[in-house]
């Protein structure tokens, strides 16, 4: 226990994530709601959020992750207004980060192949605590009156560093590629991030070389 009194110990942090659904707008935008946005761009609907852990920053502890999982239970769809399904995939990414994230950077690294923590981020890895990335297609066997999308591809990216901030930002980011037309239906359910760790007191040397090793990269 430290002195200031917050407890060290296995840690359960959890995030939830409301569902989206919505129609395509004459904006070329998926339209903001219930915290989801777009930030102008033209293929990305995403929702931010944090976990608190100013209490543990302030009483000098480290936040060790042990593992996390994303629950999403439900269907991921994407319905025209008219016709068969047009939109070549989906990418979904799950991030849990050390630093705030911008939507638009991330659109254009997806585009290079690229996610945060990857070669051309300007994210470091270290900084990048949970990450998943999820490519989801319209199966050709699939009816075409169906709109339900699939797996087709996934990988992890996170380093699971020792955490000294005070928040660590939540992200869902759902990027829609191929042709979209007013009044199509994106569907994405509602979802929850599990982050399991534990909190520690490290020695003050480490602490603080930790610490100043995280300004750096916020920098």
């Amino acid at each position: 226990m430290s002195e200031a009194g917050a407890l060290t110990g296995p840690r359960t942090l959890v995030s939830d994530i409301p569902e989206y659904i919505q129609a395509y707008t004459l904006g070329n935008h998926f339209p903001e709601a219930k915290g989801w946005r777009h930030d102008g761009t033209t293929n990305c609907i995403a929702y931010e959020t944090y976990l608190d852990l100013s209490g543990y920053e302030l009483d000098d502890l480290t936040f060790v992750p042990t593992g996390g999982a994303l629950q999403d239970p439900g269907r991921y769809s994407y319905t025209p207004a008219a016709g068969p399904p047009v939109v070549n995939d989906f990418e979904v990414l799950d991030i849990v980060s050390q630093e705030r994230l911008d939507l638009t950077t991330i659109d254009a690294n997806l585009s290079l192949l690229n996610v945060p923590g990857m070669m051309e981020s300007e994210t470091q890895w270290s900084q990048i605590t949970i990450g998943q990335y999820r490519a989801l297609v319209v199966p050709t066997t699939q009816a075409t009156t169906l709109d339900l999308m699939q797996v087709v591809s996934a990988g992890s990216f996170g380093s699971s560093d020792p955490v000294v901030v005070q928040k660590l930002w939540v992200y869902r980011i759902v990027r829609v590629n191929g042709a979209k037309a007013t009044n199509d239906i994106l569907a994405i359910p509602a979802s929850r991030f599990i982050v399991r760790g534990t909190v520690i007191k490290e020695k003050d040397l480490v602490y603080i070389q930790r610490l100043k090793r995280s300004y750096e990269l916020s920098q």
